[in-house]
């Protein structure tokens, strides 16, 4: 049980960090709770006020009345001449009491007289409240009190010790009324009055809270609106009117967006330099191998492939420098926005330029409608052409590239690559995207095309598979994410 409870305190305190709603309805809860103790405490003093305002002054006047009327009798004995002109005082059990005791020299009170409404029973007092009202000292002095009386019922009672002319000792006059008889009626119409007016703070707290949740914390979703516009490439900057609140939040934000695009563009000036500055001394080796009468085809070939190791890893290194600017592990690189139906076109065309010498095959493009790529066009084509290569390159006279918009929830529109060649094994798929792997020893190059191409769609959160094909041979399925 422990164990539980502090579970659901931890759960607790985490929903109240991560939660701002959370925050303003725990308030409001804390708020409701603290009205109805207030309103039961309000009401308690208030009924304790009616009770001096009603009851005091009324058995204060009886105390009177029946001092005044008190005196001896025909032998002697305390008498009353009149009875108190309330006759609920006679009615048993009516709520309404009264009772004279002598006070003896040893402090014990002898009942005289007690009223008819009392029937066959006393007022009860402890000792040391009857010590208290017979002490010497007391004399005179008028005392209310809240006792138990008659069937268990709370009584407010006053109590006033005095001496009677022509009477020897002093006499306990008590006069009670219980408070029921008195404020039943008003009672239920008060308790009725505070539970309607606790009830409609309450709504009244609950209703702010719903108006703080919806329109105070409007701002935050309008600003989270603006970034993600700032995501998507439908903005640059957060230019919006914000409160005050979130004024330096957008200015803090609009210096991170601009950091990242001062990242992205120094890592490709430097990109750029770096190529050409390996440009030259391998423009030089090339030249030199020419030059030379010796046989030097390794060593052409070892220049052809660092040239090409090269510009792949220069394209590795812009991929990556633009996805440390990414905003999130979800997010791809701030404003970039690529339509990509065209130029899968575009590809297709330079395709069928580069492969009509070589043999007759037939790509061609189908597509359910344009989607738009949330990351830059230099990448969108590397990464299709990649697929679309390789596909030219084994099938035999038929390559389908298909285009499918995302149409789940994770945002990744999907192109497929298709082509009618000998495809690959369940083996050699599993081997397909190894680094280094080489399923044809007989092409040139060092295997490192489609590795590059998976850390370049992992880059972008995307996703690589291969499969067997309808058209008999390999199926590449390359998922990206597009834009909202």
């Amino acid at each position: 049980m422990t164990e539980e409870r502090g579970e659901a305190a931890f759960s607790f305190r985490r929903l109240i960090r991560q939660s701002l709603a959370a925050r303003l309805i725990t308030i409001a809860i804390v708020s409701v709770i603290g009205l109805v103790i207030a309103g039961v405490i309000a009401h308690a003093q208030f009924n304790r006020q009616l009770l001096r305002l009603l009851i005091d002054p009324e058995i204060a006047t009886v105390a009177d009345n029946l001092i005044g009327n008190a005196g001896p009798g025909l032998s002697g004995e305390m008498a009353l001449r009149d009875l108190p002109y309330d006759p609920r005082y006679l009615q048993p059990l009516s709520g309404r009491y009264f009772q004279i005791a002598r006070i003896g020299e040893d402090g014990e009170l002898d009942t005289q007289m007690i009223s008819p409404s009392l029937f066959d029973v006393e007022i009860p007092l402890d000792p040391k409240l009857r010590s208290s009202l017979v002490a010497p000292g007391a004399a005179g002095q008028r005392v209310f009190l809240d006792i138990v009386g008659p069937d268990d019922e709370m009584l407010r009672v006053v109590a006033q010790a005095t001496q009677i002319p022509n009477l020897e000792g002093r006499y306990l006059f008590l006069v009670g009324i219980a408070p029921r008889a008195l404020l039943a009626p008003a009672a239920n119409l008060v308790g009725v009055a505070f539970a309607v007016f606790v009830g409609f703070c309450a709504l009244m707290v609950a209703a702010v809270t719903v108006l703080q949740v919806r329109i105070g914390l409007e701002p935050l979703r309008s600003l989270r609106r603006d970034i993600a516009d700032v995501r998507r490439g439908q903005a640059e900057r957060l230019e919006g009117e914000y409160a005050a609140e979130l004024q330096p939040l957008t200015r803090e934000l609009n210096a991170l967006v601009d950091h990242n695009r001062e990242v992205v563009e120094r890592a490709r000036r430097h990109v750029g330099n770096l190529a050409h500055a390996l440009k030259t001394p391998i423009a030089v080796l090339k030249n030199a191998t020419t030059e030379t009468k010796a046989d030097n085809g390794v060593l052409k070939q070892s220049i052809e492939e660092m040239e090409g190791f090269v510009e792949r890893q220069l394209r590795r290194a812009r991929v990556a420098a633009r996805a440390e600017a990414r905003a999130g592990a979800q997010a791809t690189t701030i404003g970039y926005r690529t339509p990509v139906l065209q130029n899968l076109e575009d590809l297709v065309f330079m395709m069928e330029q580069k492969y009509d010498p070589q043999k007759a095959i037939d790509i061609s493009v189908e597509a359910e409608g344009d989607v738009t790529f949330r990351g830059e066009r230099e990448d969108l084509l590397e990464m299709a052409a990649n697929l679309i290569d390789n596909a030219c390159k084994y099938g035999k006279s038929q390559v389908v590239v298909r285009l499918l918009p995302s149409f789940e929830s994770n945002g990744l529109f999907e192109i497929v690559v298709e082509d009618d060649g000998p495809g690959l094994s369940d083996e050699e798929l599993e081997r397909a995207i190894a680094r280094g792997t080489r399923l044809d020893e007989a092409a040139p190059g060092q295997g490192l095309g489609l590795s590059i191409l998976k850390e370049t769609v992992e880059l972008y959160s995307g996703e690589l598979q291969f499969e067997r094909g309808d058209l008999g041979g390999l199926k590449a399925r390359l998922r990206l994410p597009a834009t909202d």
